[in-house]
């Protein structure tokens, strides 16, 4: 159990090379969970992933610290091929691409600081993000906050395309 409520920090680009076996660690430890069951090294992959996209337009990770430990974080970035995909205009649009916290932080809040501080420091404009339909904490939780189901994944998997409109 954490001491005292984790702090939720924008991570620049430039800092993030330090995070990267932290945020593998946390990817590890929530992607080999259920619904997802990915294999270790896929689910740690999350980093890799993480880091490709820091380069694209409009990128912004958030970090929640309990003290010097990352317990969770959460990014996106702008452009998303998810609306092309369902045949909506691209370009001033965000895809939540990720939002993870370890097993043990979890029903403390700190999944929706996340998401809150993402979406609050995202362009402006439609908002989208693919999450596994038994995935029921986290669809809970975007649904709570707006979310609303378009589709499901044409690639099939049990995957739920959502889309929050622009404020």
């Amino acid at each position: 159990m954490l001491a005292g409520r984790p702090v939720i920090a924008p991570v620049p680009v430039a800092g993030l090379g330090s995070l990267l076996p932290s945020i593998a660690d946390v990817g590890g430890a929530v992607f080999t969970r259920a619904p997802w069951r990915e294999p270790p090294a896929q689910a740690r992959s999350v980093a890799a992933r993480l880091l490709a996209d820091s380069v694209r337009p409009g990128f912004v990770l958030a970090a929640a610290f309990a003290g010097d430990e990352l317990v969770g974080f959460g990014y996106g970035r702008r452009c998303s091929s998810l609306a092309a995909l369902l045949h909506r205009p691209c370009g001033a649009d965000f895809v939540l691409k990720e939002l993870c916290v370890l097993p043990s932080c979890h029903g403390l809040g700190i999944g929706g600081a996340l998401h809150d501080a993402v979406v609050a420091w995202a362009d402006h404009g439609p908002r989208w993000l693919v999450t596994h339909s038994r995935a029921t904490a986290a669809v809970g939780l975007y649904r709570q906050r707006g979310w609303q189901t378009v589709a499901l994944h044409p690639a099939g998997g049990q995957r739920l395309i959502m889309r929050l409109s622009p404020p």
